[in-house]
C-alpha cells in the first residue's frame, strides 16, 4: 500500500523522484561519453607520438647564442628562405610564445596533398590534447600594408594559403590524422579549424593598420607578426630563463 501523507506507511514515487532519475541517467551517460571520447583521444595521441618523435622539440633548451644568431640571419636575409632553413634548424626558435605543457613538436615544410606546402605545422599538447598551428612565412622585405593602408599582396597571399590548407585538410582529415606509419600525415587530431600564424615583414609597422590587421587576425582565425616579433619572443625567453638561474642561484648561497 502507497501513501502520499506522512501516516507511517511507505511513501510511493512522486513526478519529482522520476525526474531527478531522468536527471541522474542524463548525466552518467554524459559522463560515459566524455570518458569514452577521452580515452579515444588518449589512445590516438599515444599511437601518433612516435612518428612526431624526431620533431619533438625543448624551449628551454634556447640560449642568448641562439638570439643573436637569428637576429644576424635576419638582418642578411633578404627574402624569406634563408629565415626558414635557419628556424628549421633551430625550431626551438618556433615555440617560444607557446603555452603547452606536455611537449611541442616542430615540422618543417609539411606537405599537404601534391599542391600544397606548410612552412611549419607546430603542435603542443596540453591537457585537452593536441592543438596545432599552420605557419606561413613571407619574406622581411614584404610589408603587410601598402601606402593607402590596404592589405598587401603578399599578406592577402599568406592568409589564402593558410585557408587553402584548411580545405585540404576538410576534404582529407582521415588521411591527415592518420599515424605516418599508417601512411599518413600524423598530424593527430588536427582539424580545418587550425589556427593560423603568419610572419612578414619587419617593423615598425603604421599604428594606422593596427586595428586592420586585428580584424584580419580574428577573422581568419590567425595571428600576424613581424619577424622582429619572432626574435623577441626568443629574447623574452633568455631573459626569463636568465632570470630564474640568478634566483636558483641567490637561494642556493
Amino acid at each position: 500500500m502507497t501513501n502520499t501523507q506522512d501516516d507511517g506507511f511507505e511513501q510511493g514515487p512522486t513526478e519529482a523522484d522520476f525526474v531527478d532519475h531522468a536527471g541522474d541517467l542524463a548525466e552518467m551517460r554524459e559522463f560515459v561519453r566524455k570518458f569514452r571520447e577521452t580515452e579515444a583521444r588518449k589512445a590516438r595521441e599515444a599511437a601518433a607520438e612516435p612518428s612526431l618523435a624526431k620533431f619533438l622539440t625543448t624551449w628551454d633548451d634556447i640560449t642568448q647564442d641562439d638570439v643573436d644568431e637569428f637576429r644576424a640571419a635576419l638582418l642578411n636575409a633578404e627574402t624569406e628562405p634563408p629565415l626558414t632553413t635557419f628556424l628549421a634548424e633551430r625550431p626551438h626558435l618556433l615555440v617560444q610564445s607557446l603555452g603547452g605543457g606536455h611537449g611541442r613538436w616542430v615540422i618543417p615544410e609539411k606537405r599537404l596533398g601534391e599542391k600544397h606546402r606548410a612552412d611549419f605545422m607546430i603542435a603542443e599538447k596540453s591537457s585537452i590534447g593536441f592543438e596545432w598551428l599552420a605557419v606561413e612565412c613571407e619574406g622581411p622585405q614584404r610589408s603587410m600594408f601598402n601606402k593607402n593602408d590596404d592589405i598587401n599582396h603578399w599578406l592577402n597571399h599568406a592568409i589564402e594559403q593558410i585557408n587553402d590548407w584548411r580545405d585540404f585538410i576538410a576534404a582529407n582529415r582521415d588521411y591527415v590524422q592518420k599515424p605516418r606509419d599508417r601512411d599518413g600525415l600524423g598530424l593527430v587530431d588536427i582539424d580545418s579549424t587550425v589556427r593560423g600564424l603568419v610572419i612578414i615583414g619587419r617593423r615598425p609597422t603604421p599604428e594606422s593598420t593596427i586595428d586592420k590587421r586585428k580584424r584580419l587576425a580574428f577573422q581568419n582565425n590567425l595571428t600576424i607578426h613581424t619577424w622582429d616579433w619572432l626574435v623577441e619572443q626568443a629574447q623574452s625567453r633568455v631573459d626569463a630563463l636568465e632570470g630564474r638561474r640568478l634566483r636558483e642561484a641567490r637561494e642556493s648561497s
